[in-house]
């Protein structure tokens, strides 16, 4: 916006001042010709006030007042036009706008009001042109900053010295990912205590605040209604229309960069789920060969399972909390989930640590129930999911319980039944069922069955030694009628 003494050096003899004899740089919102003794109704403040002095007798007390009513206004300045009807400027004029401290100026014979007018707005729009090229450098730098290899970091270096302060890329609960300059972290992280208002009034809610004598403003980066994290940016000087499009720009462009890493994430986690499903239904050498050729690290022999159910919201949102945490050996986590839970599979390394992020997750009343398996064979774990689903099942809503750190010894791996199906009398499967519903009671299973006790005894020793297993052990019993409840075979 141009201000008073650039027009003044603009206009050299056809616009010079009177008092004071350098005018300020005052911004100039606009010129504006008029004879009323009381203009100020129809200024907005800032303007140039062109007049003739009609309306002025040259009284010293009109002139005082006149003065300060422009002068409280916020009139930038007042243009005395000489020749129609003052030779010269009344001095009663020039020491009342130096009493009011009104910059006063002299448009001499015959200048037309008009040669100033057009001046200014020359100048004003030289100055939108320069600001139009400035923008539009800045939005051109902002882009080629997505486009490079490192776009977050480039963006947030980018926006914070276009805007001549400090910027931050927030993670969606607030955490400080980027923040440029390095120092302004600690102002980043006090702005994450507006992050929880904002999530509560929605992916498209924004926010500014003062924080230490600058303005902060908030925005949220969403893309197809899903928030990716937050852009927050701080300035000492205002705000300006420019800048909040700058803003906004930057935001538009790293919630884009979100959306496409998150496709080609949402790739990744359906290949990895189609392994991890294969473990929990029992097929593991299928499940390595697949990994192999996803080329994704080998599959360690002993796991952990990680259990998440209730109303867990979105599942890549809790993915996003768990793969940062489970990275042993550079192991991807493989996950499953379902409408109403999800399972993680972890190295034993990593357990602690994604049970921790489990607990985090549900910052928004997500996930409601959390379940840890003991550490277990890979080749086994399929036989203990039908116990782990319904132990999770059974847990009270907001519980987290970590079975391999409570000693439970509930979840014993069960026999495999194949030694008994492929053995070649098929009455071994039905005796152990009889054997096992009867709780160990003889004469109550072989008169289920049919058969004398003698017989049964047989049977049942024969199963015990297929299994390699006892029976009588309530664990391995409980875990076994399960297994076959589970197969349809009790």
């Amino acid at each position: 916006m141009p201000t008073l003494d650039v027009l003044v050096r603009t206009l050299g003899d056809d616009l010079a001042p009177v008092v004071p004899a350098q005018p300020p740089p005052r911004e100039v919102t606009g010129v504006h010709v008029s004879e009323l003794t009381d203009p100020t109704p129809y200024l907005s403040g800032g303007e140039l006030l062109l007049t003739t002095g009609m309306g002025l007798t040259g009284q010293t007390a009109q002139a005082h007042a006149y003065a300060a009513r422009l002068a409280d206004h916020g009139t930038a300045g007042l243009g005395f036009g000489l020749g129609p009807v003052h030779t010269a400027v009344p001095q009663s004029l020039v020491e009342a706008c130096a009493a009011a401290k009104l910059p006063l100026l002299v448009v001499p014979a015959p200048t037309p009001f008009l040669t100033v007018a057009r001046t200014y707005w020359s100048l004003q729009a030289a100055a939108d042109q320069e600001k139009l090229a400035v923008a539009l450098g800045a939005h051109r730098d902002l882009v080629r900053a997505a486009a490079g290899p490192d776009p977050v970091p480039a963006v947030v270096r980018t926006l914070a010295g276009a805007l001549e302060g400090w910027a931050a890329r927030l993670g969606t609960s607030g955490e400080v990912l980027e923040v440029w300059p390095r120092e302004r972290r600690d102002s980043a992280h006090r702005v994450a205590a507006e992050v929880a208002r904002l999530r509560v009034a929605g992916p498209h809610a924004s926010a500014t605040f003062p924080l230490d004598g600058e303005e902060v403003v908030l925005h949220p980066l969403a893309g197809r209604g899903r928030l990716s994290g937050f852009m927050t940016t701080g300035s000492s000087r205002p705000m300006r229309g420019a800048d909040r499009q700058l803003v906004l720009t930057a935001c538009a462009l790293l919630a884009l960069q979100s959306e496409q890493q998150r496709r080609g994430t949402a790739a990744a986690r359906a290949s990895r789920a189609c392994v991890a499903r294969l473990v929990l239904t029992g097929y593991v050498d299928a499940a390595r060969s697949l990994a192999a050729e996803l080329g994704l690290p080998a599959l360690p022999p002993r796991v952990r399972a990680v259990g998440l159910a209730g109303p867990t919201g979105s599942p890549d949102e809790v993915l996003d909390a768990l793969e940062p945490v489970a990275a042993h050996e550079h192991r991807p986590l493989l996950a499953v989930a379902e409408p109403d839970e999800l399972w993680a599979l972890t190295a034993p390394a990593d357990a602690p640590a994604v049970l921790e992020a489990a607990r985090r997750a549900p910052e928004d009343g997500g996930v409601v129930r959390i379940l840890l398996s003991p550490e277990t064979d890979l080749t086994e774990l399929h036989r203990t999911m039908p116990v782990l689903r319904r132990t999770l099942a059974t847990l009270p809503a907001g519980a987290v319980r970590d079975l391999g750190a409570d000693g439970s010894r509930s979840l014993t791996t069960a026999p495999s039944l194949e030694p008994l199906l492929s053995y070649r009398r098929a009455d071994l499967v039905p005796s152990v069922a009889a054997y096992l519903r009867h709780r160990g009671q003889w004469e109550r299973a072989a008169a289920d069955l049919g058969v004398h006790r003698n017989t049964l005894r047989y049977r049942i020793a024969t199963a015990t030694q297929l299994l390699g297993a006892d029976l009588d052990d309530p664990d391995v019993a409980s875990r076994l009628w399960l297994t076959l409840r589970t197969n349809g075979l009790a």
